[in-house]
């Protein structure tokens, strides 16, 4: 059976507001993307944010790696392909590609997501199993989500406030905010002399509206960066962030 038989897919084209300099399509714009659909097919099986939120639930984000092989550019038209894989008791993996209309793979990515209730959580899944649409033999990355065990130690931060554009609807700072604080933590000469290959995302707590963060950023090996969101309050970190460029 074909994978778009088996899988969610939807078209889109790569508009201006979503590239940066080079034409290319930004990575927090990327993870908007990939995050859309997810959202989209979870409510398609029936275990939606409209579903969950009678009963004081959502899904979040947990850990996600993107392998980007080439980024879409402006004005091309691509398709984003998800499906979740077998879950465990409480973590849903889900993978997602991005291809070209001819079928080139432009981005692979694999993720673990949660249902968490209003305290933050965890819900065990098997109350939805039968909705989850799981393909069990379909691995966009063969391996799960990185785990990053260590992080970069909180030594003279600088907070900035978690801001109106950050805050998705759970009234939490969204998934791609933390990719666009680490983005914007590159200058742009940096930016216009690298293009990112990889990209792996480790969420720790959840970040609100009155919050302030900093980061922390180091590079542990040549264009390899570990950076840590810190939160002010109790300088806990709240997300741990890998990138690697070329």
């Amino acid at each position: 059976m074909e994978q778009r038989e088996r899988t969610h897919f939807e078209k889109h084209s790569i508009a201006s507001y979503m590239v940066d300099g080079k034409r290319k399509l930004m990575p927090t714009l990327m993870f908007n993307l990939l995050q859309e659909v997810a959202v989209n097919h979870a409510d398609l099986l029936g275990v939606g944010w409209n579903y969950l939120r009678q009963f004081n639930q959502f899904w979040a984000l947990s850990r996600m790696d993107v392998e980007i092989l080439r980024m879409p550019e402006w004005l091309e038209q691509v398709e984003i392909f998800t499906w979740p894989k077998k879950n465990s008791f409480l973590m849903q993996p889900r993978d997602y590609q991005i291809k070209t209309l001819d079928g080139e793979i432009l981005v692979r990515s694999t993720s673990n997501w949660v249902i968490l209730d209003g305290e933050g959580k965890p819900q065990q899944l098997s109350a939805y199993e039968n909705n989850l649409g799981v393909v069990e033999d379909l691995h966009a990355i063969n391996a799960p989500a990185s785990r990053l065990r260590t992080g970069v130690p909180c030594e003279n931060p600088v907070f900035k406030p978690v801001v109106y554009s950050n805050i998705d609807m759970n009234h939490h700072a969204n998934n791609s905010a933390y990719v666009t604080w680490v983005m914007d933590s590159f200058d742009n000469e940096f930016h216009d002399r690298h293009t990112l290959a990889f990209l792996s995302i480790n969420y720790l707590q959840q970040t609100r509206a009155d919050d302030r963060y900093a980061i922390m950023k180091q590079e542990t090996a040549p264009n390899d960066f570990l950076c840590s969101i810190y939160s002010e309050k109790d300088l806990v970190e709240v997300c741990r962030v890998r990138t690697v460029w070329k």
